[in-house]
């Protein structure tokens, strides 16, 4: 594919450049639910969030981890197979097990919290849920959990699953906790995808990022218009470079044809077809250029890429893994389960979730708002 970088000659007053530090002092404490489980991923996304100031020392966060089901029966290994008998006591003899492991995870994640990223004590609120099956189960209770405590985000740690499999289990039940909550939360979800080895930020032992590059994926619409905002409120440092992505699908291939006039006019029509959609990307490009810088967004930390691509996810993806950009934002206009799973399958389906399984780093996913009720 190919892509075109927009620097616009844009000129606003120096009262619109003001620090976007300001507009964070001005948001106050935010709450945000960070999904924990005993993983080294788990970890590996606390660590990513605070390196990269998507979470802050200012922040209440609420510590959530979900046991799995109870059980009240063992399994036994028959003579072919595995049998599962009643056992008295199974079930509280587990029980007593599981809130061990989930007290203890919640007391590993706050030490993280308290000592490498200077949260106070009194910020941190833990919590211990129940489950009842798969994925689905773990986040309809997490859920649950944000929209009765109010929360502004949900960060959750994603181990990455290709795009068939990933489909396949969302219809099944059995598919990434992420991708369930990035579908159907009411807030914003950032979804960490983290090689422990190769962690963003390491606490104590290395400094946060600075200047770090933050990529809105970026299409004109009202949930790409969200997701600009949120980013610049939510992520954006005033030293860190925004990078402002948008993608043009060329147009489809025109049959082959043996009469030479019909075929150059084919292919004249073609080539007017894609530069009347990059002059369209340009002027959208710019337009979002000009949101930001608004915003508080110095011009020279912005960077504005048009890139020319059948794929959108997979371009969106490349950018964002060779140009090193450690967090991405993007809205999502969201979809029935059954839609969303079959057209991933074939390849049609939602950006952001090619986002979240590929992308290295956070993606930040942001469902759109649902429409005003028309006044009567």
């Amino acid at each position: 594919h190919t892509h075109t970088n927009y620097r616009p000659q844009l000129r606003f007053t120096r009262a619109q450049q003001v620090s976007s530090s300001a507009t964070q002092a001005a948001m106050g404490s935010r709450k945000v639910l960070l999904a924990v489980d005993e993983s080294v991923h788990s970890r590996a996304a606390v660590d990513a969030a605070f390196s990269t100031h998507c979470c802050l020392p200012t922040d209440e966060v609420h510590l959530v981890t979900v046991m799995p089901p109870i059980f009240d029966a063992v399994g036994v290994m028959g003579a072919e197979e595995l049998v599962f008998l009643p056992a008295p006591g199974a079930r509280e003899e587990q029980l007593l097990l599981e809130e061990s492991k989930a007290k203890e995870t919640l007391f590993q994640a706050s030490e993280l919290l308290v000592l490498d990223h200077k949260v106070p004590t009194s910020s941190i609120h833990k919590h211990v849920l129940p489950a009842n099956g798969g994925a689905s189960g773990v986040s309809n209770a997490l859920l649950e959990l944000a929209k009765r405590e109010g929360v502004d985000f949900i960060v959750v740690g994603s181990r990455g699953m290709g795009g068939v499999k990933s489909s396949i289990m969302s219809l099944v039940g059995l598919g990434s906790v992420g991708d369930a909550l990035a579908k159907e939360a009411h807030c914003p979800v950032l979804l960490v995808r983290q090689d422990p080895a190769k962690a963003i930020g390491k606490g104590a032992e290395e400094q946060p990022l600075k200047g770090k590059r933050v990529c809105v994926a970026y299409d004109g619409s009202p949930a790409s218009d969200n997701a600009l905002t949120w980013a610049i409120k939510n992520v954006l440092q005033p030293q860190d470079e925004l990078h402002i992505v948008g993608v043009v699908v060329p147009p489809s291939s025109f049959p082959v044809i043996d009469e030479p006039a019909a075929a150059i006019m084919y292919a004249q029509e073609a080539q007017n077809q894609e530069e009347r959609a990059q002059a369209s990307a340009k002027l959208t490009a710019e337009g979002a250029v000009a949101a930001a810088v608004a915003q508080g967004v110095l011009l020279s930390n912005i960077v504005n890429a048009v890139l020319t691509d059948s794929v959108v996810g997979g371009a969106l993806t490349e950018y964002i893994n060779k140009n090193e950009v450690p967090v991405v934002v993007c809205g999502s206009r969201g979809m029935g389960a059954w839609k969303r799973a079959f057209e991933d399958f074939i390849g049609l389906g939602s950006t952001s979730m090619h986002l979240a399984h590929t992308a290295h780093g956070i993606v930040i996913v942001l469902r759109e708002p649902a429409p005003e009720a028309p006044k009567a």
